[in-house]
């Protein structure tokens, strides 16, 4: 190492420049900027030298300058309804690490399911200058596209497809997979079965798992009882809310969908509390899969989002359409039902957290 560059290592001397960098991985300062603007075009070894180079140096890139030079911020937003939910950390985790194999943070917000809170951070995401922006769902005031149009801002949304939208996403039919479920719970035998789902208002996938739901017990000729049909903001205490109330009534239901697992697992403490078997007494369903969902007693049967999937193709697609590549519409829909014991006959478990495996007329063990 030059005695200039120890310097700057050592903090004695000027801070260091991307010059420095340069010469210290023995590169051009070309293909120093190109560590930070597209590392995915550099050699690994090149890579790992200029890495290295900037952890000796301690280099860090004047970030305003970059976006002014290259009128790009190499940063994506991504607004999502709460930061409550596991799932969306999950799928943002997975497309940040594709954004950040081509150079690209990610800067988050929540809206909280409110439409004038979400239209404030995607201006003040705009104001950032992010070069595209994740959306979660579709139901939001339109003026937002219009302005993120006009602005010339790329975007996905993701969580909901719909055929019938023009605007490029990536995620699951709710309505599908929610009479999937629907029609696995009635192919057991229940008919009086109870809804406990998100609160519909700003919610467009809670709309559409509730219309799924509706559309197989129609379907079956079925009519669900009002009381037994519950909207709550999402928590354990609610599943447990709402079971509690539940059998307390003259003909409690003898399966529950709910539109998440947070319910199913609120539902399934309290059966535990108030002696109801599950599934002999009662069966239990969830909607998207948390990761303690299959280790509960008995495991719950759910609907897989596959946010990692989603959180890949979303990202992958927002780097397309950032690099001004054609803004082809995706649709892209994930998701399958993941049979477990919290439903009776289709499954057969060995211990509290072990895998079912589909065998049909064998009960499980609870």
């Amino acid at each position: 190492m030059m005695a200039a560059e120890r310097g700057i290592a050592m903090g004695t001397a000027r801070k260091a420049n991307l010059g420095d960098v340069a010469r210290l991985a023995e590169v051009s300062q070309t293909t120093a900027s190109r560590f930070f603007n597209d590392p995915s075009k550099l050699r690994p070894g090149t890579r790992a030298r200029i890495a290295a180079a900037v952890a000796t140096l301690d280099f860090v890139p004047n970030m305003t300058a970059r976006a002014l030079a290259l009128s790009r911020s190499h940063t994506v937003g991504a607004i999502l309804p709460t930061f409550d939910h596991a799932l969306f950390a999950r799928e943002m985790g997975v497309a940040a690490e594709v954004l950040a194999g081509a150079g690209y943070a990610l800067v988050t917000g929540s809206g909280d399911y409110e439409p004038a809170q979400e239209f404030g951070l995607v201006r003040t995401m705009i104001g950032r200058g992010v070069d595209g922006l994740f959306l979660v769902g579709l139901d939001r005031d339109p003026a937002i596209y219009d302005l993120l149009t006009r602005k010339g801002i790329p975007f996905v949304t993701l969580w909901s497809v719909d055929r019938d939208v023009p605007h490029p996403q990536v995620g699951v039919d709710h309505v599908a997979a929610a009479r999937a479920m629907a029609d696995h719970v009635l192919s057991l035998g229940h008919r009086r079965v109870a809804i406990v789902e998100f609160p519909l208002r700003h919610n467009d996938r809670a709309r559409a798992r509730m219309a799924g739901f509706r559309a197989a017990l129609d379907a079956a000729g079925l009519r669900p009882d009002p009381r037994q049909t519950i909207e709550a903001e999402p928590s354990h205490a609610a599943g447990a809310k709402a079971l509690h109330a539940m059998m307390a009534q003259a003909d409690p239901p003898t399966a529950i969908l709910c539109g998440g697992d947070v319910f199913a697992i609120g539902i399934l403490l309290e059966a535990q509390r108030l002696g109801v078997s599950v599934p002999r007494d009662l069966s239990v369903t969830g909607f998207d899969d948390q990761a303690v969902s299959a280790l509960l007693h008995p495991p719950l049967t759910t609907v897989d989002m596959a946010v990692a999937q989603t959180g890949r193709a979303a990202a992958r697609h927002l780097l397309g359409l950032i690099a001004g590549e054609a803004p082809g519409r995706t649709t892209s829909k994930f998701s399958s039902l993941t049979s477990r014991c919290s439903t009776p006959h289709l499954c057969t478990c060995t211990s509290a957290v072990a895998s079912c495996r589909m065998i049909a007329a064998t009960a499980c063990s609870a």
